[in-house]
């Protein structure tokens, strides 16, 4: 039975968020005694996983991300890319999360990978705790208590918030903006909130590359905070793309000075679209148009580029001009190509199929067998959830652009469907799996009182 309305059971009082009012009233130490507990377990299965798996070798990004920030640490800033053949200046990572964990080596005094790790399951906690927060404005303490609840101890967010890689930092960022947008509504100064929302879009852009593509949602969520047509309701999305902006420029205007070249965050997407668009990939048969590194020789049309590359010594940036001319000459030639890479990164990202991909994808990423099978089997109950709080009335208590959020964040499967792009969307899913586990539940206790109605008073 479809269960539509407003879920019952559900107070004013908590249909209006004051789970968490936090500086009107009530202080984040009043918070009730299970939000507190809820959020011990989460951090507790965090450091107990971080824990079992401390002394997992470093390898591939994970190696990388950490060279990085030992570089900086030193003093040394980025090091030189180790992509390019002729080396020199790099900015093909990011540089967002290699400060983090040069934040972390210099506290340690070396190279510490697992006391990053360890950091992490605090930003994973403050990722639970923003879940919990984000659900409880949108729908009030039932769901925003089950929200935090899942998010806890849910095995995907648990394993993908404590590797080595920049979506540990990610998620938290893009949870933040989103509370933030949500919270201008709220506001008698949403301007502020404009402001604090594109810092920490801008911080998440020079986390990962493609945030840039929830910019426009944030800002118009801050156009709808208020007033639309007064001049403060136009200037609100504006400032939050300058903001955003703004707090990216210093990077770029690096990358002009050492690269010569406008870079507006990272060289990487030349190298990323090659490994999926060549022939190796639309060749491949035991996983179809799988990301395959192009720039390793995989792909023979990419051989002149490599060769040349070679000889004449090319930075990072005329490399990945080169790969991404060909990447894109080869979406040309191949434009239906596109729509079978979406489809079956879209199956392994969201575990429909090709679980041993997963399995050696999630090995990649410094993530053992058994913790990835938890990551894997973990993920069909939110899945699960998340389809049934689609079919019900409550989702659209959320504003269109927050669901927009984790669909944008899918461009990703345009291009590759590994497993930890996905970090940031499994909270927007954990939050349809609280609405999908309360409404079943309702609905589950309605059909009992009238099979088995209660003695007449």
């Amino acid at each position: 039975m479809a269960v539509s309305g407003p879920i019952p059971g559900l107070s004013r009082r908590a249909r209006a968020g004051r789970l968490w009012r936090i500086g009107r009233g009530r202080s984040i130490a009043r918070l009730p005694t299970r939000v507190w507990l809820l959020l011990g377990i989460a951090l507790i299965l965090r450091i107990a996983l971080v824990s079992a798996t401390l002394y997992t070798p470093t390898t591939l990004d994970a190696a990388d991300f950490s060279r990085n920030g030992l570089s900086i640490a030193q003093g040394h800033g980025i090091p030189p890319s180790n992509r390019a053949p002729g080396g020199g200046p790099s900015a093909y990572r990011p540089p967002a999360y290699p400060v983090f964990l040069a934040a972390v080596y210099v506290v340690a005094g070396q190279e510490a990978p697992p006391a990053a790790r360890m950091v992490e399951t605090v930003l994973g906690t403050v990722s639970v705790a923003l879940i919990g927060l984000i659900a409880t404005r949108l729908w009030g303490r039932r769901i925003g208590v089950m929200a935090l609840g899942i998010a806890a101890i849910a095995p995907p967010l648990v394993v993908l918030s404590t590797t080595l890689v920049s979506e540990a930092l990610f998620v938290p960022l893009v949870l933040g903006a989103v509370a933030c947008a949500l919270q201008a509504r709220r506001s008698p100064h949403p301007l502020r909130w404009a402001v604090l929302t594109g810092v920490l879009a801008g911080v998440a852009e020079l986390t990962r590359t493609n945030a840039v593509v929830i910019w426009p949602l944030l800002a118009y969520a801050l156009w709808l905070a208020g007033p639309r047509r007064s001049w403060r309701g136009r200037l609100r999305p504006l400032v939050v793309v300058a903001v955003a902006t703004l707090t990216v420029a210093p990077w770029t205007l690096r990358n002009w000075l050492v690269l010569h070249a406008f870079v507006p965050v990272s060289t990487e997407i030349g190298y990323t679209l090659a490994g999926t668009y060549n022939a190796a990939s639309r060749a491949e048969t035991h996983w179809p148009a799988v990301w395959k590194e192009a720039e390793h020789g995989a792909s023979p049309e990419y051989g002149q580029i490599l060769f040349t590359a070679d000889i004449d010594h090319w930075n990072e940036v005329t490399y990945g001009d080169a790969l991404q001319r060909q990447a894109i000459t080869e979406i040309r030639q191949h434009p239906f190509y596109v729509l079978k890479v979406l489809a079956f990164n879209a199956i392994r990202m969201f575990h429909l199929g090709e679980l041993d991909f997963a399995v050696d994808n999630l090995r990649d990423t410094d993530i053992p067998e058994v913790p990835a099978w938890l990551e894997i089997l973990g993920f069909y109950p939110i899945g699960l959830l998340a389809l049934a709080g689609l079919a019900l009335g409550p989702v659209r208590r959320a504003p269109l652009w927050m669901w927009l959020v984790p669909v944008f964040l899918c461009s990703t499967l345009l291009v590759t469907g590994f497993i930890r792009f996905r970090s940031a969307v499994d909270p927007f899913l954990v939050m349809l799996a609280a609405l999908g586990a309360i409404g079943i539940a309702d609905a589950a206790k309605v059909h009992l009182s009238a099979r088995w109605p209660g003695p007449r008073r």
